[in-house]
């Protein structure tokens, strides 16, 4: 029992990102997330609680690019391939008890009964600004998609991606495929304690002057071009 709760709580803190995590580290665990992402009281487990309030009618995905060497280069490129999939909480926690001791790196397939709710490809050549290197899927529909009685609070949303970037300024090609998972709702601003629908889905890809990558799904801060 001991064990199982110590494995959903390790699944839980990779919810949210406190920092780009460096590709060497990411392959075998989860991304540590800011430790107040689970000291606010609503995100204290409550098995199958009713909340279709925190379902987004709709969702937008944001997938950035916030840092090349070689952005300005014009053989640089880079591709993303990504799944957007809707999570049953009980379908959820089953694969958290499935999955083994210690670090982690799980697959989409882990988790059966997931939704899918988007998917598609993107290939970018043009980089040297940072809304060229941002990929927007608006308005994916959500909340319509999820059968009422599964519209509980601790369902989850998890992105699969698959990325390859070339960096012509350091002759790299950087390949990498992983997920993250996420619960659907987030603190308000205004009040930590409240929890509101998650409207969002960000995904973001840095490379670092010695070729090295790093990831992250925070959102990112209007003017920053770097983490």
């Amino acid at each position: 029992m001991i064990t199982i709760f110590l494995t959903m709580l390790l699944l839980q803190w990779s919810v949210l990102l406190g920092s780009f995590l460096p590709q060497a580290m990411a392959v075998s665990a989860f991304v540590a997330p800011r430790p107040q992402a689970r000291s606010s009281g609503f995100s204290v487990r409550e098995v199958n609680v009713y909340a279709p309030h925190l379902y987004a009618d709709n969702i937008d995905f944001i997938a950035t690019l916030v840092n090349l060497p070689g952005a300005r280069k014009k053989q640089s490129y880079w591709e993303l391939s990504y799944q957007l999939f809707f999570i049953p909480e009980e379908k959820y926690y089953e694969a958290v008890r499935r999955l083994p001791r210690g670090g982690s790196n799980p697959t989409p397939e882990q988790f059966l009964g997931r939704m899918l709710l988007a998917e598609g490809h993107k290939k970018k050549t043009r980089l040297g600004t940072l809304k060229e290197r941002t990929i927007n899927l608006t308005g994916v529909v959500f909340k319509e998609k999820v059968p009422d009685v599964q519209r509980t609070k601790f369902s989850h949303l998890m992105t699969h991606y698959s990325v390859k970037i070339f960096d012509a300024e350091l002759n790299t090609t950087v390949y990498y495929s992983g997920i993250f998972l996420t619960e659907l709702y987030e603190a308000n601003s205004q009040d930590q304690n409240e929890a509101i629908a998650r409207k969002t889905i960000y995904l973001n890809f840095m490379i670092n002057p010695d070729g090295t990558l790093n990831r992250s799904q925070l959102a990112r801060k209007t003017g920053n071009t770097s983490w």
